[in-house]
């Protein structure tokens, strides 16, 4: 066992690891060149067999190249209080990473990675706009390293080494079943699917048209050529988009289950460790300190199934970016648990409220009326390319209709409560979003007005924190000031009390 106080490269388990994914990515990124090669040849079945090996002998080359000098030329070790990672073969690059600095510590567990004993490591830091270090350890190495990476995280608040730690007071482990998950999964909102599934279809489509100039043209003339024979009826394209929904459904809740399954959470004192997956294994270990934002969601799907989503927001850093930023927990009702961990109060949530408002009837026409126009619009246009009314009304009519019961919704659950030591911010149209922020972590206040404010005395809230900004719309002037007021100067006048409620 190591103590990584000299120079040295990742376990060599590593460059099996990195000599895969260097293998995957370039086979990715030839294979619909390699496939229109096999579809546009006209060489016989040995000539063409060649011509594969050869590209299959280049593509394995190049593989271990790029794995070799990725192993090679980088090394890592621990100098004090700080991680430094170094990387490159004509360019060196050094990363200095203070250890108190590291808000999350992400591990990976592939299947590949389980057969070699290896584990993936990825370092968050708060003032990071990526994943700073990446390192492909054995497990001797990693428990060594999340030995010093957790004294590292301990100076940040005590800094007199002859002051003993205290033991943990909280080590509680929590197990979300694959049921739940799967229930917490299909009670989102799957219609975003549409536009991930639109993008990976262009994606591919714009990979075909780079290979040949004319793939478009070939798409064109054989759809005018076979429309006639294969034109959809409103009823088939109906189902049509049923089951493409049905489809990316299924794909999502396949997601979940794969990412998420066999999930366990462990509660000490001052971290959250998660870890789950399938077939690989995830883990992420949170500072409770460092963890700015908790939001709780529950739409009516959720609330029948009886689940709730979880998020846990750090600053935001290059993992956002990929959609990483904030820790979900799917199909869980661990709310209370979570929001009594991150507070601190050794299991229990105070829940006085001392000062309370709520959005006025302007938010929901101002998240009305843009929709309403739309529908008009919309309906217009369809019955200008239809030259019928009745299709283009009754269009109109529903959109404008789940408009309004959105923004109905959006007004009805707008809302801000401060506690003593937090403060809750309730959103959302058809799901009910409770975000809590805690004082310590909020770096400005500001009311923000409109030009209707003189004549409607309503203004927006906006709480920022390093993991983004909250707001709060329509509120009465006073509310906004007694509430800002307070979250600066922690106290409530008595003006502020006698008018807020």
């Amino acid at each position: 066992m190591t103590d990584f106080s000299t120079p040295r490269r990742m376990s060599p388990g590593a460059f099996v690891i990195m000599f895969l994914k260097s293998f995957k990515d370039i086979v990715g990124a030839a294979f619909v060149a390699l496939v229109y090669l096999l579809y546009d040849s006209h060489d016989s079945g040995g000539r063409l067999f060649w011509k594969f090996a050869l590209a299959a002998g280049v593509i394995l080359t190049y593989s271990l190249a790029v794995a070799f000098t990725r192993y090679y030329f980088r090394k890592f070790h621990i100098e004090g209080d700080k991680l430094i990672y170094t990387r490159g073969l004509a360019e060196k690059q050094t990363t200095s990473i203070p250890l108190s600095r590291i808000h999350t510590l992400r591990t990976k567990r592939g299947l590949v990675y389980r057969l070699l004993s290896m584990r993936g490591v990825a370092f968050d830091t708060l003032a990071s706009d990526k994943q700073e270090v990446e390192l492909i350890l054995d497990e001797s190495d990693w428990q060594m390293l999340l030995e010093r990476v957790s004294k590292g995280e301990n100076f940040a608040h005590i800094t007199d080494d002859s002051v003993a730690l205290p033991p943990p007071v909280k080590d509680d482990t929590q197990s979300i079943s694959n049921l739940n998950i799967l229930k917490g999964a299909l009670c989102q909102n799957h219609l975003k699917g549409f536009a991930v599934l639109a993008t990976v279809t262009l994606a591919l489509f714009d990979k075909v048209n780079q290979i040949d100039d004319n793939a478009t043209d070939r798409i064109i003339e054989y759809i005018g050529t076979h429309a006639g024979d294969v034109m959809p009826t409103a009823w088939q394209c109906l189902c049509l988009l049923v089951a493409i929904y049905l489809i990316v459904m299924a794909l999502w809740t396949g997601k979940i289950a794969l990412r998420y399954g066999n999930m366990t959470l462990r509660m000490t004192d001052n971290l959250l460790t998660i870890e789950s997956g399938l077939v690989s294994r995830f883990t992420c270990r949170l500072a409770r300190e460092k963890t700015t934002v908790l939001t709780i969601k529950r739409n009516p799907l959720e609330k029948i199934a009886g689940c709730q989503t979880i998020s846990l927001h750090q600053a935001e850093n290059a993992t956002d970016s990929k959609n990483e930023g904030g820790i979900r927990i799917y199909g869980s009702n661990l709310g209370d648990e979570l929001l009594a961990w991150w507070l601190g109060n050794n299991g229990s949530v105070n829940d006085t409220t001392l000062l309370s408002a709520a959005s006025g009837i302007g938010l929901l026409m101002r998240t009305f009326i843009p929709h309403l126009l739309l529908a008009v619009g919309g309906a217009a246009l369809i019955m200008i390319s239809t030259k019928l009314a009745l299709p283009g009304v009754m269009a109109g009519a529903v959109y404008a209709a789940i408009a309004a019961v959105r923004a109905a919704m959006a007004w009805k659950h707008s809302s801000i409560e401060l506690k003593e030591s937090y403060m809750k911010i309730n959103r959302g149209n058809i799901a009910c979003i409770r975000e809590y922020i805690r004082y310590r972590d909020i770096q400005s206040v500001a009311i923000a007005s409109t030009p209707f404010t003189p004549y409607t005395g309503r203004v927006s809230l906006n709480v920022s924190t390093n993991a983004g900004c909250a707001t709060v719309p329509s509120l009465a002037m006073d509310e906004a000031l007694a509430i800002r007021n307070y979250i600066l100067d922690g106290k409530v006048s008595s003006s502020a009390s006698e008018s807020v409620v």
